[in-house]
């Protein structure tokens, strides 16, 4: 088992429990094509190289409504006959998730969230805009 661990963990996150996801059972929202194109364009690659992971993943399951709202609003393929097909969706992380899978990792850190609230605060304190990655 081979475990990519977050290097830091906001505090304004510690009522949420760091968990560790299987890779195999996580569904990137963006196709493999778009991460990689954007992993490319903004230098992804490099940084998780030298720096590693700096924050946990998010993750939700589709049975939520405010998952669905999101897929639909987005005419993401994740939905089929009007509900999201079962799984583990990543709401932050999704670039963290791909380069764990490109590089051997068997699983990730990350925070199981169940409201549209949780995906909001975890959103906050763990995106990290393109602008913004180590270098």
């Amino acid at each position: 088992m081979k475990i990519l661990i977050a290097n830091e963990y906001p505090d304004l996150l510690k009522k949420y429990k760091v968990e560790q996801f299987a890779l195999d059972d996580l569904i990137c929202i963006p196709p493999d094509e778009w991460l990689e194109k954007r992993m490319k364009e903004f230098g992804y690659e490099d940084s998780f190289k030298k720096h590693g992971m700096k924050y946990p993943i998010s993750v939700s399951t589709g049975e939520h409504d405010w998952v669905l709202e999101r897929f639909k609003r987005k005419n993401l393929p994740h939905v089929v006959d009007d509900k999201v097909k079962p799984g583990l969706y990543v709401h932050s992380g999704n670039k963290r998730v791909y380069w764990a899978r490109q590089n051997g990792y068997t699983h990730i850190e990350g925070y199981m969230i169940n409201e549209r609230e949780d995906k909001a605060m975890t959103r906050a304190h763990t995106h990290i805009s393109h602008d913004r990655i180590p270098k």
